[in-house]
């Protein structure tokens, strides 16, 4: 998770970014922590590369492409306290000379055309509501023959029902969901090609499951000495809802990796 839309600006408060850390590990956001970035990058050379992470977050996705990877990272999100943190915690890491993580609007990217060999995304790209407009930019700032790969958030097809609307609620995020199919259809009517589409919901359902047995159980004491009780009972709520519509495969987490024709 992290903020892109407008409307998404600061929906990550200082509770939220407390609690996501302590499930997925300092620096990380979104599921799967350093194991997460490592599938989205997978088979990649990064090795002093250029690589813009939209949706960047507090930095740690991007120390692992700088310090894994051998990546030279902007990173980019819109929410200021996102930034802040961010800024600071790469402040302090011995990796601060190959990442820069900056703050920005939504819309048009501030870069050149052809400025990047990677863009990366991480469970960020969700919040976005022009992806037409969106994957548009992302090909525009890709040199010729570079690669867009990310996870992201989709949806089944058809209505949300009760459960999906519940699920929102909990979150207070703004979504905006397409299907995987219409998400490939995107990527595709922007201009790239080679495209691979990779539905993870089963690893991500069991993930969540196993996540929520933590916060009743070994993580139960940590969530509310950091967040205190009510805190603690609304977030393990929130990931109940969440296990509850990864199960449905109304929420599907995917894979995409697709190229810029030379």
């Amino acid at each position: 998770m992290s903020a892109e839309a407008s409307a998404a600006h600061e929906e990550y408060d200082a509770r939220m970014l407390t609690l996501l850390q302590i499930i997925w590990g300092e620096g990380f956001l979104s599921p799967g922590g350093p194991q997460a970035v490592r599938a989205i990058v997978e088979g990649l050379d990064l090795r002093d590369k250029t690589v813009l992470d939209i949706g960047c977050g507090i930095g740690g996705l991007d120390e692992v492409l700088a310090g894994e990877c051998g990546a030279r990272v902007v990173g980019l999100d819109v929410a200021k306290l996102i930034v802040q943190l961010g800024q600071a915690r790469i402040a302090r890491s011995p990796l601060r000379d190959r990442i820069e993580i900056r703050l920005t609007e939504p819309g048009p990217l501030p870069f050149a055309d052809a400025s990047f060999d990677v863009v990366f995304g991480k469970d960020a790209w969700l919040h976005i509501p022009d992806k037409a407009g969106f994957f548009a930019e992302v090909f525009r700032v890709l040199k010729p023959g570079g690669i867009v790969t990310c996870g992201d958030w989709m949806k089944s097809p058809g209505p949300y029902s009760r459960d999906m609307e519940y699920f929102f609620k909990m979150e207070g995020l703004t979504y905006n969901l397409v299907t995987l199919a219409e998400y490939g259809q995107l990527v595709h009517g922007a201009g790239f090609g080679d495209v691979t589409l990779e539905d993870i919901t089963a690893r991500n359902a069991k993930d969540a499951q196993d996540e929520l047995a933590r916060m009743k159980g070994p993580l139960h004491d940590t969530l509310t000495q950091a967040l205190g009780a009510e805190a603690r009972d609304f977030f393990i709520e929130d990931w109940r809802s969440l296990t509850v519509v990864l199960d449905k495969g109304e929420l599907r987490p995917a894979r995409m990796r697709a190229r810029k024709p030379r």
